[in-house]
């Protein structure tokens, strides 16, 4: 009876850990499993209602090349309730067309184990030629071929305007031809150092985040090399200071062959890269200069309906998409008017950070009350200036939507609409401080009584 009884405890309780567990778990996805040799298979780890992105370690997979890896967090209000996704996904290359098959593998993701089943990835040949095993790189510091061995420190730009995103990647290189064995040394507190001294104080930085050298073979004007990728990362200036990066020096445990036979000698030999400099350019002379988001962007809007009653609430989306530092974009300029209550947006966004770019997705969510009837273009109301970098000047994202009253003018009793704010007036009377109800909360507290009672009851039947 005694071994019945703590069965059923042990099988309750262990299902509401795992009931808790899911609810916030983290999976794994895969990409496409058709490809051709130019596009990534992509291997993703998916967790929810996580704020701060974890280190993740992809496994090695036989005959797949590890290339760059991106971060996307998604950030979205649903019912009050703040709801964070964070994505992170490695790309892996195949060499030649042919069936690759991934085995089973676990991660560990946040002190948790997360499992795999085994899956076939198919490559076909692209419309490239076949046998380009390597990447075609520029590297400024190479000036001829005689450098077997360096430390790179590069940039995809050397002139940005402020705020405006530009890439940092450290890299060792080593030629494939190279005489020479080596091994890196207390890489992570090297890292840390160099990091220290290149990291811009004056930018704002998106970091992939690289938790493992990664290696690459790239060809370097004809000459083919072996890359170790250290760290890359986006940064975009703040101030219009000019960015200089230091040369910074990576000390590597080298194997040298004595005039003996069999006799090894291991030296610690320093490299050292060049030193970069960025130049940083203000923006043209505008009224909002300092407040307006740099890059690339359009607009994609959408209204629950264009015709509507007065009174009637509406939704509008306002969703600006790009190119840029994503986080920072501010709201759409509103034009206030008393033929409507708008009300303060939801806000949300997506954000991909690679070393390529920074792009994502920045929602605005308004509601919004008509209160009189007539036809209204929402570009009156509604626009979102911004320094467009590809044509060097001021750019206006400007509603094209059109939303169309019907019916009598809205009254509201003991509200006065005579001013703009409308549907704001006596705001100041309402209660603030009234504490909403977090449901969610008192159903975790809740179980986690559950899970005491069962533990105490199971060691009451154990004692019996």
């Amino acid at each position: 009876m005694k071994l019945y009884a703590l069965l059923n405890i042990f099988l309750c309780f262990f299902s509401i850990v795992r009931a808790q567990t899911l609810e916030n778990g983290a999976t794994i996805e895969y990409g496409s499993k058709n490809l051709t040799l130019d596009q990534p298979f992509l291997i993703s780890v998916v967790l929810r209602d996580v704020e701060t992105r974890p280190s993740v370690i992809f496994p090695e997979i036989k005959d797949l090349e590890k290339r760059s890896k991106s971060a996307t967090s998604s950030v979205s209000t649903v019912d009050g309730r703040k709801v964070v996704i964070q994505t992170i996904t490695q790309e892996y290359y195949a060499v030649k067309p042919g069936n690759y098959l991934i085995p089973e593998f676990t991660l560990n993701v946040n002190n948790a184990r997360l499992r795999s089943e085994e899956t076939m990835v198919v490559f076909a040949k692209s419309g490239e030629e076949e046998g380009a095993t390597a990447d075609n790189v520029e590297v400024g510091e190479v000036d001829d071929n005689s450098q077997s061995v360096f430390l790179s420190v590069q940039t995809d730009k050397k002139e940005v305007y402020i705020r405006q995103g530009f890439a940092v990647r450290i890299s060792l290189y080593i030629a494939e031809n190279a005489p020479v064995e080596m091994e890196f040394y207390r890489f992570n507190e090297q890292l840390q150092a160099i990091l220290k001294t290149l990291r811009p104080v004056n930018c704002w930085e998106e970091n992939v985040g690289v938790e493992e050298i990664i290696k690459r073979r790239v060809t370097i004007r004809g000459r083919r090399y072996a890359e170790y990728n250290m760290y890359q990362a986006r940064f975009f200036p703040i101030t219009t200071e000019d960015i200089r990066l230091p040369s910074v020096k990576l000390d590597m445990l080298v194997t040298e062959n004595g005039g003996a036979v069999n006799v090894e000698k291991k030296l610690v030999k320093s490299f050292r890269s060049r030193p970069v400099g960025v130049v940083v350019r203000q923006l043209p002379d505008h009224p909002l200069r300092d407040l307006v988001a740099v890059g690339q962007y359009s607009l994609r809007e959408r209204l629950s309906s264009d015709l509507v009653y007065p009174g009637e609430s509406i939704r509008y989306m306002f969703k600006v998409e790009g190119v840029g530092n994503i986080a920072a974009i501010p709201a759409p300029i509103i034009q206030s008017s008393s033929s409507f209550d708008i009300y303060p947006p939801e806000v949300s966004q997506v954000v991909k950070r690679s070393y390529e770019s920074v792009i994502g997705e920045k929602t605005f969510d308004y509601f919004v009350v008509p209160r009189k009837d007539g036809e209204f273009p929402l570009g009156r109301y509604f626009h979102w200036i911004y320094f467009n970098v590809e044509k060097a000047n001021y750019d206006t994202l400007r509603s094209a939507a059109s939303l169309e009253v019907r019916g009598e003018d809205y009254k509201l009793t003991n509200l006065s609409l005579s001013g703009p704010s409308g549907l704001y007036d006596n705001l100041e009377a309402l209660d603030s401080g009234r504490e909403t109800i977090d449901y969610k909360k008192i159903l975790k507290d809740l179980t986690n009584i559950v899970i005491l009672v069962l533990l105490v009851t199971m060691i009451w039947v154990f004692r019996k």
